[in-house]
């Protein structure tokens, strides 16, 4: 261990010497960073910091490798490789430096990392192969693109981090630890030696660049980071050159990844307007991008996310610390786990970061509950009995294929003519059905109880009829029940989920965004009373918000009615009003007994709350 560190010593120093020079260097030449809207830092700040990293790192690089002592593999500094990786570092340090003197255009930077990616690709290293928890995927001719993503995506990763002072080093602080440690397990010396002197070229900056900052990383120093994390990545993944395992990269830099992949969703959902109306033109416009914001920045990340849930800027870097720190700790713990354990931990970490995004609030990435759908049933084009056919088509000939699939367990090939030849028959005798049964008459936004019994004979119907018409046909015949069987299953359910989306989406979005005005409370449990809560939340004109439900029948105690609790009865309404701040009780029996009335009414006098009666009034139009 005395020569990892001897150059993690050696680096660090280097870089904690060099960072005040490139410091007054940076503010001598006017390399600053102005603050502004999305900024965080209040005072100009000089950038160029990764820079000192940069020459820290080759400097330190150069001399170890002149030494036998560190035992670099006989092969590890290809002469062939050497040449092409300095071009593209340079490439990529080069266009961020120009950029921290005078903003380029995203395009231009963008080109610039994929030509550099691109080098790399084509005579360094390459994916040419995934390891997933359940095989392995070859690329064949997408394994240089593979690579060229896989570069890019990282370098715009570390800069998008950039955002709060020393996360971005910081985190790479951590990702590289993490590759030395596995490189170790792997009794991988190279790559061991690298990553520790990045590690230390990056600890040196970080005395500097830690809260309060007195230098930034830049872009400079954003592309260097995530252009050599970039290589560390696939160098320590791969075997032999070839195969990727995904896991280790893909945990190891996860929170840069996750925050990438958010700004990234989040901006195409922003940009990506679902029905808009032109006030000048007149017309309704459905789906259209406005191409430009996906490259507008936003104080969207999750650092931005953190502060202004009121995390002090310190908190803020330290929890993303210890949430990388945590990330590396799996991925040195996946070395012990099988294909099965794999997938388990990639689930396990999916539902924490889905988890995390929700209590980030993301509204932008809520599409379901966010009602950014529903205008799209207000499309003529929805209503046409002509779409819903084809709709129809889809999901039959869909759940038909997944029925054999699932029957012959992924083996389809034996089955494959025999769906071929049978699909038509199927496709047209349960079309035909389908519009007998009435399916192709209702809208779909207004689907109710009758319409889901329609559902179900219809499909019950055209699924008896196509396998009646396969058993007695010639030439046809009937070659798995069991699969008949599983294809009715999916149709019902696909068919219903299709003609139930509006409703569901419109429960998703009324149940999230909730009316806003007076607290109500609801007295009486029945038709009436709920029939009184969907028009206190579809009709937010009233301004009254449902607060829950009062009923004297004890069966109803401590239950919901659609979404909403029973809180209590009559006799612990005093309670329940001063509790909930109710400012209106609305009675919705029709049939209440003369003694509960006037104790009603006694109970809403004593606490200022008002008292009204819901009920639907037919009123007569005079001729």
């Amino acid at each position: 261990m005395l020569k990892y560190a001897i150059v993690f010593i050696a680096a660090s120093l280097c870089s904690l010497a060099l960072t005040p020079l490139v410091r007054s260097l940076a503010t001598r030449l006017g390399a600053i960073d102005v603050p502004g809207e999305r900024k965080i830092h209040s005072q100009p700040m000089p950038r160029l910091g990764g820079l000192s990293i940069f020459i820290s790192f080759y400097l330190v690089l150069a001399v170890a490798s002149r030494f036998d002592f560190f035992h670099f593999p006989a092969d590890f500094f290809r002469k062939d490789h050497n040449g092409w990786i300095l071009l593209a570092t340079g490439l990529v340090l080069g266009i961020g430096i120009v950029d921290d003197f005078r903003r380029l255009s995203p395009i231009l930077k963008l080109f610039v990392q994929v030509l550099a990616a691109l080098i790399v690709a084509l005579f360094c290293y390459k994916i040419e192969a995934i390891s997933l928890p359940f095989g392995t995927l070859r690329l064949g001719i997408w394994a240089i693109p593979m690579t060229v993503f896989w570069i890019v995506a990282v370098i715009n990763a570390i800069n998008l981090l950039d955002g709060l002072d020393g996360l971005a080093s910081g985190t790479a602080f951590i990702v590289c630890i993490t590759m030395f440690a596995m490189s170790l397990t792997g009794q991988n010396v190279g790559i061991a030696l690298v990553s520790f002197i990045f590690a230390g070229s990056i600890l040196g900056f970080l005395r500097y660049n830690f809260h309060p900052a007195s230098i930034f990383l830049g872009d400079s120093g954003a592309y260097f980071l995530g252009f050599e994390l970039a290589l560390l990545s696939l160098q320590s993944s791969l075997k032999g050159t070839t195969t990727f395992a995904i896991l280790i990269p893909v945990l190891a830099l996860g929170l840069p990844m996750m925050d990438t992949s958010l700004a990234m969703v989040r901006r195409l959902l922003k940009s990506l307007h679902i029905m808009a109306v032109d006030p000048e033109k007149n017309v309704i416009q459905f789906f259209y991008l406005d191409g430009w914001s996906m490259f507008r920045a936003d104080r969207g990340h999750i650092h931005h996310r953190l502060l202004d849930l009121g995390f002090t800027h310190k908190r803020a870097v330290i929890l993303l610390y210890a949430i990388s720190a945590l990330l590396g700790v799996l991925v040195l713990s996946s070395v012990y786990l099988r294909n099965l354990n794999h997938a388990l931990l990639i689930t396990a970490v999916g539902i924490a970061a889905y988890i995390g995004i929700r209590k980030l609030g993301y509204k932008e990435v809520q599409m379901l509950s966010n009602g950014a759908l529903l205008p799209l049933f207000d499309a003529p084009v929805i209503n046409r009995r002509i779409l819903r056919v084809f709709v129809d088509l889809a999901i039959i000939s869909f759940s038909y294929y997944a029925a054999f699939l699932l029957r012959f367990e992924g083996d389809f090939g034996p089955a494959k003519n025999y769906y071929l030849t049978t699909l038509p028959l199927v496709l047209m005798t349960k079309t035909i059905v389908f519009h007998f049964a009435g399916l192709y008459k209702g809208a779909w936004r207004y689907t109710n109880i009758s319409d889901l019994m329609r559902m179900v004979r219809a499909v019950v119907l055209g699924c008896v009829a196509s396998a009646l018409l396969l058993w007695f046909l010639p030439g046809f015949g009937v070659t798995s029940r069991a699969a008949l069987l599983i294809d009715f299953n999916l149709l019902l359910l696909l068919v219903v989920t299709a003609r139930s989306s509006f409703r569901v989406l419109e429960h998703l979005h009324a149940t999230k965004d909730r009316p806003q005005g007076r607290n109500v409370l609801i007295y009486g449990v029945g038709k009436a009373g709920v029939q009184a809560l969907k028009e206190f939340i579809e009709n937010p004109r009233l301004g009254l918000r449902p607060v829950g439900f009062v009923d004297d029948d004890l069966h109803h105690q401590g239950k919901q009615v659609t979404g909403y609790p029973v809180l209590g009865s009559l006799e612990s309404l005093d309670q329940i009003l001063e509790k909930n701040s109710i400012s209106e009780v609305i009675l919705a029996q029709g049939d209440t007994p003369k003694e509960t009335l006037e104790k009603l009414s006694q109970i809403c006098s004593s606490h200022n709350v008002l008292l009204r009666r819901f009920q639907i009034l037919l009123e007569e139009i005079p001729a």
